[in-house]
């Protein structure tokens, strides 16, 4: 049953000539070589990888420098007593967290009194302080990056770049296997039908 290889240069063949096997056909040549550049790409976009996530590391090193100079901390405090909480601190509250409500607080930054809504624990008095951030005008923003969601959004970065195209060039390679499998199941079942003819 051995097939002599077809569509293929000696360069082709010489690829197997290590295993000299005489069921070896085209699609298996093929499958092989796919294997062998996905498995290239993949350790080639390691590099690459590093670069994006280093990339990403300095974009965000750069925010966070910036939000150092625009983004400062004070504390807030409230003027009413947070008697309910919302149906989202509820929530909250029932993972095992305290339970929070926004109620009317002021705070003064470069010696003006800014007013707002502040969340405190259910239940505080007025008079309860809060740290907040605020920005250069002295409204309320969000907290700024740490040192951690850098270091965090580099290495996502990184790796999600090299998971994204894994997954790709795998997804790639099995679909090309299954491709292949059903080709090489029906070379042998043509040829083990012809040898059955001829007996």
């Amino acid at each position: 049953m051995r097939r002599r290889l077809t569509g293929q240069g000696s360069s082709a063949r010489a690829d197997f000539a290590e295993y000299p096997n005489p069921l070896l056909r085209d699609c298996d040549i093929r499958q092989a070589r796919i294997k062998r550049w996905v498995t290239a790409l993949l350790i080639a976009m390691i590099p690459v990888s590093l670069w994006i996530g280093a990339s990403a590391h300095a974009d965000q090193q750069q925010r966070l420098d910036s939000q150092r100079g625009s983004i400062h901390q004070v504390t807030a405090t409230t003027t009413a007593v947070a008697e309910t909480a919302s149906v989202a601190s509820t929530e909250f509250g029932s993972s095992g967290a305290a339970p929070a409500t926004a109620v009317d607080s002021r705070w003064t930054y470069r010696g003006v009194e800014h007013t707002g809504r502040v969340s405190v624990e259910t239940g505080a008095p007025a008079g309860t302080t809060a740290q907040i951030w605020i920005d250069n005008n002295g409204d309320q923003t969000i907290r700024p990056l740490t040192p951690s969601d850098v270091t965090a959004a580099s290495i996502f970065n990184a790796i999600g770049s090299w998971v994204l195209v894994a997954i790709f060039l795998i997804g790639f390679f099995h679909l090309m296997c299954f491709r292949y499998d059903g080709r090489r199941n029906a070379e042998w079942d043509r040829e083990i039908a012809d040898l059955l003819g001829r007996h």
